[in-house]
């Protein structure tokens, strides 16, 4: 192995030669704020500036915008029971984020840290686990993109290093926080991300993005969309990415630099008014540096088709396929997942008062891994089967103003049988600008491999002994807009969490320790977010969160420590974005946020809180844009989940759309 000088040495010569290097950016950061001081008075001397040519939803077209994931039938997010963020593709592409994870930090109700070059902890409303090779044990959200669930049953979790969209065609990403088992099963115990991307018809022409610098060292993304007729239609796409490597505490090199290539298409039918067909799918293949060499690689294809009765009734099928694979070489570990799923949803009025939604669904996971002396699971191979099915009712109380919707889902996996998850929201619209809501769930979080079949020298689980984790779920929201130009989201809850997984000492070793379900937890928190149109060229939107989390044993045998496996989460944390348009074409883009401190563990050290911003300037003129992106500005360097030290970054990106 090289030594630490030589590592340096070597380091250094890559920076010498490319694009962005760490020079000291104080300059840049000068340019920027002098600027930010400027733009006011000029803006509002020239009433002939440009806006951005990409599209923009005004104030209230977002108020009034349909989200789907809350209900699984379209409905206006101001008249929501639930807290639910929605993350456009204008708030993505003005905050200059490059991946999924960066752009999910645009959500105030979602905790966001990046570990590495590679690895993200990603949760909401709590319950960031420990880290470990390749992702942080975070199991409580429910991830999806196009109807696709990204779930892995390795651990319960996602594996946010192979999530890759080419953000270009994200139409916008649903962030519900709190439980939404009832509609989609498993593992939605804490939140549900949805992703849904843009159809092939409104992504035609070619699209061209290249972008270099000093830790998203190359980029490159490709999409050409065009159609065979009126009715049909399609996309091709590829894009490529290189990124530098994280520091120790140190100032050494963690050699964790990642690169990844990935490509895919889409093609969307419409046979008639009625009736829609889409098949969409990825590849994609990569490697990452340390803590643990991985080479990734994966496959999915998904096919959707949607009839519409009228405008309260439809029925979708939806079938896809998923393989992901990686390959951790230093340890001898592998594992190939399989998924294989397919779902049905009819959604059709019971009367003048009732909206009825039910589906059913399976699941078939083929997961095979290679065991080591280190991390064995026994079996080695799994076949995991899901059945599901759910029944939602809405019904109206009064008029249009007051709705209760009852619905709960049944499911069954093959760790812990038979889950009922059931739940009820009240929805109380007194004026079209405001509504409360109210609601009260119980969801499930079905034990992983991770927790039920694992076998190492150190700990393991009597089989068949783990259940299932549980919450009960309480809360109360209020979301307004009270002027024209405001509106805001304001959401209180109260979780009690019970069966939660412990590490427990073995009464009969060895190994010396043993997954239980020895440990429960009350959790409460505040959510609050809006948006404000200072004024027609200027919008500011953002939120702040907080967290209080009360861990505790229910037997003598649990580790001292435990909790801190299960949680690692800031208390408060808040974000703020600030977008402008200027004059002749120039836009000028602000994301700050604030995580409170991360105390140590016996995994992890203490993190300090942070208060960073990203600076986005950008130049749009016809098809083409040129832009300035600056991360994590405030200081050189700083841990955000681990010891980790992730940098200060800038990069360029010049991007075509024809």
């Amino acid at each position: 192995m090289n030594s630490n000088a030589a590592i340096r040495t070597e380091g250094e010569a890559r920076k010498s030669v490319r694009f962005g290097s760490r020079r000291d950016p104080r300059t840049s950061l000068i340019l920027i704020v002098l600027l930010t001081l400027a733009v006011p008075t000029y803006a509002e001397t020239n009433e002939n500036y440009q806006a951005s040519e990409l599209k923009k939803l005004s104030l209230e077209q977002l108020f009034e915008m349909q989200v789907t994931t809350v209900s699984k039938k379209p409905e206006k997010l101001s008249e929501t029971a639930s807290a639910i963020q929605v993350i456009t593709a204008e708030d993505i592409e003005r905050s200059g984020a490059s991946s999924l994870p960066e752009a999910l930090r645009l959500a105030p109700n979602l905790q966001v840290a990046q570990v590495n070059s590679h690895d993200w902890a990603i949760t909401a409303r709590g319950f960031n686990a420990a880290p470990l090779s390749n992702n942080s044990l975070a199991d409580k959200l429910l991830v999806m993109i196009d109807g696709r669930s990204v779930y892995t049953p390795l651990f319960g979790g996602v594996f946010w290093d192979v999530q890759n969209v080419l953000l270009e065609d994200i139409d916008h990403i649903e962030v519900i926080s709190g439980p939404g088992a009832t509609l989609w099963g498993d593992n939605a115990i804490n939140g549900v991300i949805n992703v849904v991307t843009k159809s092939a018809r409104d992504t035609q022409g070619l699209y061209v993005a290249g972008a270099g610098g000093s830790f998203l060292q190359d980029f490159g993304g490709l999409r050409y969309g065009g159609s065979v007729n009126s009715n049909f239609f399609f996309r091709l796409y590829g894009q490529r990415f290189d990124r530098e490597h994280t520091d120790l505490p140190n100032g050494d090199s963690a050699e964790d630099a990642w690169d990844m290539t990935q490509g895919g298409f889409r093609a969307d039918y419409y046979p008639s008014d009625d009736n829609t067909m889409t098949l969409q799918g990825d590849f994609y293949g990569g490697d990452e540096g340390t803590p643990t060499v991985t080479l990734v690689d994966g496959q999915n294809v998904l096919g959707r088709w949607t009839h519409v009765f009228s405008y309260e009734s439809d029925l979708s099928v939806q079938a896809y396929y998923d393989r992901t694979w990686r390959n951790l070489p230093g340890a001898s570990f592998s594992d190939n997942l399989k998924t294989y799923d397919i779902d049905l949803q009819h959604r059709f009025p019971l009367g003048e008062r009732q909206s009825i939604v039910w589906g059913a669904g399976y699941r078939l996971m083929r997961d095979e891994v290679n065991n080591t002396a280190a991390l064995s699971f026994a079996p080695e191979n799994r076949n995991l089967q899901l059945f599901n099915i759910f029944l939602q009712d809405e019904i109206t109380v009064i008029d249009e103003r007051l709705k209760l919707t009852l619905g709960s889902k049944l499911e069954h996996n093959d760790y812990s049988g038979f889950e009922v998850q059931p739940s009820a929201r009240l929805a109380w619209t007194p004026t079209t600008r405001q509504t409360v809501w109210a609601a009260v769930s119980r969801a499930v979080r079905s034990p992983a491999r991770f927790d039920a079949d694992e076998v190492t020298p150190f700990i393991t689980t009597p089989q068949h002994e783990f259940d299932s984790e549980k919450v009960i779920a309480y809360e109360l929201g209020y979301r307004a807009r009270p002027f024209d130009k405001l509106t805001f989201s304001l959401a209180g809850y109260f979780n009690h969490y019970y069966d939660l997984r412990s590490v427990d000492l073995n009464a009969a070793p060895p190994p010396a320790l043993v997954f239980a379900n020895d440990q429960k937890a009350n959790t409460w928190g505040v959510e609050v977010s809006g948006n404000f149109q200072a004024t027609s060229w200027w919008r500011w939107r953002g939120g702040y969160d907080y967290l209080h989390e009360d861990i505790s044993a229910t037997s003598a045998a649990v580790v001292p420590g435990s909790d801190t496996f299960e949680a690692i989460d800031p208390r408060h944390q808040f974000l703020i974005q600030s977008m402008m348009d200027l004059p002749a074409h120039f836009q000028f883009d602000l994301v700050g946020r604030y995580a409170e401190a991360l105390q140590a563990t016996a995994l992890t050290p203490r993190v300090p809180s942070y208060f960073t911003f990203d600076a986005r300037l950008a130049w749009q003129f016809k098809n083409w844009e040129l832009a300035v992106v600056g991360q994590n500005l405030y200081d050189n360097q700083h841990p955000e989940f681990g010891a980790l030290q992730i940098p200060r970054s800038v990069y360029g990106k010049v991007t075509c759309r024809f």
